[in-house]
This record gives structure tokens, C-alpha cells and sequence, in this order.
């Protein structure tokens, strides 16, 4: 979902918490991934000097290793999403942490570096005012 609309909905220290939430369950992913992986290889080497080609367990393995890197892929992409959202997301002025009323969002018609580390997820540049002090401010740089 759009980071905007949901900051919108449900408040910056929400979704920076469900952001994080989300990269390390990808992470998991990808640790479970690994460990089945490396299991299954072992197996599938002994099954082989045995005489014998285990078509499943080399079927599991391939599976593992492709989910095991879009886990890693999203783990990544979204870790560094919240991050570059969350380097932003203190008031300058009153140092209030994650308080603040998007005002205005659009996306960037030419990529940065923001754009670039993210590049399978939108990322949108909010501007935003602090609700303790009315101080504004664009996020992410």
C-alpha cells in the first residue's frame, strides 16, 4: 500500500512499526528459507551418491532458493523504505518524534537516490507539519 495513504490513516509511528514488523517477517522467511535449503541440498548430495535422483527434494530446494531471495529482495526494499522515512521523521524545531499532519505528497518525476534504494516499491515525498510546534518539513530527502 501506498506509504502516504496509510501515514494518512493510521499515524507515522504506526506504520514505521508495521514497516519494520514486515521486513524482519521476511527475514524469517528468508532464515527458514536458508535452513531448508541447506537441509534438503545435503540430502539430495547423499541420495545422488546412493544411485538415486531425488526429483522432490531438488524441486524444494530450487523453490527455497527462489523465495528465499524475494525474501531477501523485500527484506531489504522495505527496511530501507522505513529508514529513509524514518531518518526524516523528527521535528527540527521541537525534536517531537513521529507527530506530524501530511499536508501535501507527490512522487518525484525524476529519481533520486531515495527512488533508487527502493526501486521496487513507490516511494512518495510527503511534506508534513508538526502538530506540537506548526513546524514544516519534507520527508524523505
Amino acid at each position: 500500500m501506498d506509504p502516504v495513504a496509510t501515514i494518512r490513516r493510521i499515524g507515522f509511528r504506526k506504520w514505521y512499526e508495521r514497516q519494520l514488523i514486515e521486513s524482519h517477517a521476511s527475514l524469517v522467511t528468508l532464515l527458514l528459507c536458508g535452513l531448508t535449503f541447506a537441509i534438503l541440498l545435503d540430502e539430495v548430495v547423499v541420495a545422488t551418491r546412493a544411485g538415486g535422483i531425488p526429483v522432490t527434494a531438488l524441486a524444494i530446494v530450487a523453490a527455497a532458493g527462489v523465495i528465499g531471495t524475494f525474501a531477501w529482495r523485500h527484506y531489504i526494499t522495505v527496511l530501507e523504505r522505513a529508514e529513509r522515512y524514518g531518518e526524516r521523521s523528527t521535528c527540527a524545531t521541537c525534536t517531537t518524534y513521529g507527530r506530524f499532519v501530511v499536508t501535501e505528497s507527490g512522487i518525484d518525476s525524476i529519481p533520486g537516490p531515495t527512488a533508487e534504494a527502493v526501486a521496487p516499491l513507490q516511494v512518495a515525498w510527503m511534506r508534513v507539519r508538526c502538530k506540537q510546534c506548526g513546524a514544516t518539513w519534507r520527508m524523505p530527502e
